[in-house]
């Protein structure tokens, strides 16, 4: 199980990141020593061979830009449930990553200060654990993030699917993705979410386009805090418990800047 690196170079060069590419590679869990991150910190293109599983914390850290991971349909998970994120880029540029799928994890996506990113086709799956002072489960986070794209994940039994965060946080493209909740009604907090970023000032996500996205089975379809500004939802379907967009003051309708036009919205009865 490791990973390949698809690029045009020399044999000598080829080998030189061959040894650089074995250092990637986790060890297993012997002996309840847990395994370690996968740190893919050069440019190129990787891609699995084999699925991952992490004893507890973070599974791939992505710090390079310029990267390309493909997961060949395997999966990310972790033993240690509702904890640890599972791919992340962290103040990366240019880094794609697709095609996978990923449990289990406190936010199983995270782009973290990354710019022109785009993250695709992924089945993000849940445990649908009950919020504990927030999230359990995020489906994609980003913070303070910039340019990038969520396009195509099917994304369930979550709290929270796609939660935005912090005033660095602009020009950003959710697209096309299915967020659903899981089978507890009172777990799903919201399908997105606009808010500052933890420990930052009250400035929230600006000028994003959250397109055709469908959206169900969440308190809240799409909470969007006063502080962030100049975001653009249109041609979603939301089918949700108490409503499709909280709170309304955000809006342009209403006084706020962000606008919403040609959403379908539904109102969902909880289960007893």
């Amino acid at each position: 199980m490791k990973f390949t690196l698809r690029k045009s170079v020399s044999a000598l060069t080829l080998a030189t990141l061959a040894i650089g590419l074995t250092a990637l590679m986790p060890t297993t869990s012997e002996a309840g020593k847990p395994s370690r991150t996968w740190n893919i910190n050069s440019p190129g293109s990787y891609s699995l061979r084999g699925s991952v599983s992490v004893d507890q914390g973070d599974a791939i850290v992505i710090s390079a830009s310029n990267v390309t991971l493909d997961l060949n349909g395997f999966s990310v998970s972790t033993k240690a449930r509702g904890t640890g994120r599972g791919i992340v880029i962290d103040s990366a540029k240019a880094v794609t990553i697709r095609n996978g799928k990923v449990s289990g994890f406190n936010a199983n996506v995270a782009l973290v200060s990354a710019e022109n990113a785009k993250v695709s086709n992924f089945q993000i799956t849940g445990d649908g654990l009950a919020p504990n002072g927030g999230p359990s489960e995020i489906g994609v986070l980003l913070i303070d993030s910039r340019a990038c794209t969520i396009a195509s994940n099917n994304i369930s039994s979550v709290n929270l699917g796609i939660f935005v965060r912090g005033g660095g946080s602009t020009g950003n493209r959710i697209e096309k993705n299915v967020v659903v909740g899981g089978a507890t009604d009172a777990n799903n907090l919201f399908g997105i979410c606009y808010n500052p970023a933890p420990d930052a000032g009250p400035e929230g996500p600006s000028g994003d386009s959250i397109y055709n996205n469908h959206i169900a089975r969440f308190n809240i379809a799409v909470s969007v805090s006063a502080q962030s500004t100049s975001n653009i939802f249109t041609d979603n379907t939301l089918s949700s418990f108490s409503g499709p967009f909280q709170p309304m003051e955000a809006f342009e309708a209403n006084g706020g800047t962000n606008v919403e036009f040609d959403n379908a919205s539904s109102t969902l009865v909880a289960t007893p």
